[in-house]
């Protein structure tokens, strides 16, 4: 059987239960995950291995077809694959190279369709490009977690890093939890990739992409829009306080999600205590859900201008609709995005997002103007790109937007309350 280059047999023996692999490009993660599928299959008797992509195109294209390669050389089919499963039995041998009468399987999914993963009794799980897929934490968490409770299964979780988003954490929970451990790789470490041709990439491609993409480093995207946020200092515990208002503010989903954010203010500060992200919903449920809050009545609502604008279909605007449900929510009309997001940056220093908020920390760190060549962008004039990270971002503009013209809060009048321990909100 095919065998691990020198770094990659490093991870495989490895006794952790779970392994966190931040690596660069052409490492050969794709192999070490065909691998290491292929030695546990073959040698645990009736296992379920199970390798996820961000989707299951991605997993066909990625492992696939080498997959087939790589088990039908080693002579260890036990049945043909099923192309559209993407399924292959395994044989089982003992210590001695005897086989077994149990059989084995391998599956590829995408976590596109994660819940078709519940339910299942896995043993050993790949999680590929993991830095790439949406919802992290409800696909682990909620639906892979679980799976591997009965089987007290093992799991790998692959990556090339991608700012700092929920890979970076996964990456740090080795710190905390002995039963992950981290490993970093660039792509130096794979003795197969000629190491002229990595020399001759950093110098055609910028230093952060090379950090990132060769060298497995986390670092801010290129072409960040909000750089001043420093994830170390404005990350951190941001506990909701009864005393103070609540101020909320919103992007206005139709075919994109809704985002909602929950912010207090405080002495110059803005707290992001709350962050809800939804699709496929209607204002009914968005209004229930605000008022369902544990929170004081907020005192500001502010929203995307858009929301005025009227239903042929009903006659009405998404901000009639909510007023009728008792949300009245101020907006500020004429104001170009380039100025929202200058207005933005003003407040950006001041900004405090609970660590619990891990998506919108992924969403203000992601929040990006298109690539350019030479890497050169006119800030004045550009828009950040559409995507799954601005939709948070432009309901914090609306916010920032609105009180920047004054008369909702007075940023320099603290209010000091009597018997309240205020010590915990000094960031140092």
């Amino acid at each position: 059987m095919r065998d691990f280059h020198p770094s990659q047999k490093l991870i495989y023996d490895s006794s952790a239960r779970f392994k966190v692999i931040c690596a660069g490009r052409r490492f050969g993660k794709s192999e070490l995950s065909i691998l290491s599928m292929m030695y546990f299959a073959l040698l645990k008797p009736a296992s379920k291995v199970v390798y996820f992509a961000p989707t299951i195109t991605q997993a066909r294209d990625i492992v696939w077809n080498n997959l087939k390669t790589y088990t039908k050389k080693a002579g260890i089919w036990a049945g043909d694959p099923n192309e559209s499963r993407m399924e292959i039995p395994i044989k089982n041998i003992d210590g001695k190279g005897n086989v077994l009468p149990t059989i084995s399987v391998i599956w590829l999914r995408g976590t596109e369709n994660i819940e078709s993963a519940r339910g299942n009794r896995i043993d050993f799980l790949v999680a590929d490009e993991v830095a790439s897929m949406r919802n992290w934490g409800y696909i682990w968490n909620d639906v892979l977690r679980p799976t591997l409770t009965d089987t007290k299964g093992q799991a790998m979780f692959i990556s090339t890093p991608k700012g700092f988003n929920h890979f970076y954490d996964l990456f740090n929970k080795s710190k905390t939890d002995e039963d992950y451990e981290s490993f970093r790789f660039t792509t130096y470490d794979n003795p197969f990739i000629p190491k002229d041709e990595i020399e001759k990439a950093k110098l055609e491609i910028d230093t952060d992409t090379f950090k990132q993409e060769y060298m497995a480093e986390f670092v801010s995207v290129s072409g960040q829009v909000y750089k001043d946020f420093d994830v170390v200092r404005q990350f951190k515990v941001v506990d909701y306080d009864p005393h103070l208002e609540v101020h909320v503010s919103m992007d206005f989903g139709v075919n994109d999600p809704t985002a909602i954010i929950w912010i207090q203010s405080f002495g110059g500060e803005f707290r992001v205590i709350d962050y809800h992200e939804e699709s496929n919903s209607n204002i009914d449920y968005f209004s229930a859900l605000i008022k369902a809050k544990p929170y004081r009545q907020p005192s500001l609502f502010t929203g995307d201008p858009a929301g005025n604008a009227r239903s042929i279909v009903t006659n009405t605007s998404p901000i009639e609709e909510y007023a009728k449900q008792g949300i009245h929510i101020r907006t500020k009309n004429g104001v170009k995005i380039h100025e929202q997001i200058r207005i933005t940056h003003k407040y950006i220093p001041s900004l405090y997002v609970d660590n619990r908020l891990e998506r919108f920390r992924d969403c203000i760190l992601n929040y990006r103007y298109p690539d350019r060549k030479n890497n050169i962008f006119s800030t004045s004039n550009e828009t950040p790109q559409h995507d799954e990270y601005s939709h948070s971002m432009r309901a914090l503009e609306y916010y920032f937007t609105n009180i920047d013209s004054g008369g909702f809060l007075n940023r320099n009048q603290p209010i000091y309350l009597p018997q309240h321990d205020l010590s915990k909100w000094t960031f140092e």
